[in-house]
C-alpha cells in the first residue's frame, strides 16, 4: 500500500478537492482507495456519505493521533492507495501525516498571501524527510499559475508542472457526491486531475 498526504498551512488551497477527485480517478485506473479525513471539519467523509457504496473506495474520520492505526486497517483491508486530507494550521498533525506518508503534495493557490506559507510547510515535511512537491491549484486564467511556479521554484521549492485550475466542475461534481470523472468525463478537469495523478503515481511507484 502506497500513502498520499495532502497538506497545507494555509485553508482554501484545495486539499479536500485534490483527495476525493484523485481518490475516484484512482478506483478508475483499478485501485481500491481510502481517504482518510483527519480535517475536524469532515469534508471529505462527508463527501463520500454522499455517493452510493462501492467495494473500491472508503473514507472514515478521525485524529491525527489514530492516523498510524487507520493506515494498518486500511492495508489489512487491501488497500491499494490512502489519501489522508488534512487540516490547515495544524503543524503536529500535518506531522504526524507527513511522516505516514510516502510522498506529500503541498498545495497552493497562485497568490501571494498562499505562496508566503508554503515555506512553513515544507519545513514541517522536510522534519520528516517525506518526498514532497508543491501544485499550484485552483488557479485562475492567466499567466498568474505560471509566475507562481516560478518564484516557488526560485526559492527552491519542489514544483510539479501539471497545474489544476479553477474550474465550475470541481465544485459542480462534489454536490451529490461525484467526482468530475463522474460529472464530466473527458472534461477538463478530469483531464488535470489525469496528469497530477500520473505525476503522483511517477513518485509513489504505482
Amino acid at each position: 500500500m502506497k500513502t498520499l498526504a495532502i497538506i497545507a498551512q494555509k485553508g482554501g488551497s484545495s486539499k479536500t478537492t485534490l483527495a476525493v477527485h484523485l481518490a475516484v480517478c484512482a478506483v478508475q485506473k483499478g485501485m481500491a482507495v481510502a481517504i482518510l479525513d483527519i480535517d475536524p471539519q469532515g469534508s471529505a467523509h462527508k463527501w463520500f456519505k454522499a455517493r452510493e457504496s462501492s467495494p473500491y473506495l472508503a473514507a472514515v474520520q478521525g485524529q491525527a493521533e489514530a492516523l498510524s492505526n487507520l493506515l494498518k486497517k486500511a492495508k489489512q483491508g487491501g488497500v491499494d492507495l490512502a489519501i489522508i486530507d488534512t487540516a490547515p494550521h495544524s503543524d503536529k498533525a500535518a506531522a504526524i501525516a507527513a511522516k505516514l506518508a510516502d510522498f506529500v503534495l503541498i498545495p497552493t493557490r497562485p497568490a501571494r498571501f498562499d505562496l508566503e506559507t508554503v515555506a512553513a510547510t515544507l519545513a514541517v515535511v522536510a522534519l520528516t524527510r517525506t518526498p514532497a512537491a508543491v501544485v499550484i491549484s485552483a488557479a485562475p486564467r492567466g499567466k498568474l499559475a505560471s509566475d507562481a511556479q516560478h518564484v516557488l521554484r526560485g526559492q527552491g521549492f519542489p514544483v510539479f508542472d501539471v497545474i489544476v485550475s479553477n474550474r465550475v466542475a470541481f465544485s459542480h461534481a462534489v454536490i451529490d457526491g461525484r467526482s468530475v470523472h463522474e460529472y464530466e468525463p473527458g472534461g477538463k478537469a478530469a483531464m488535470e486531475i489525469d496528469e497530477l495523478f500520473k505525476v503522483i503515481s511517477d513518485r509513489l511507484d504505482i
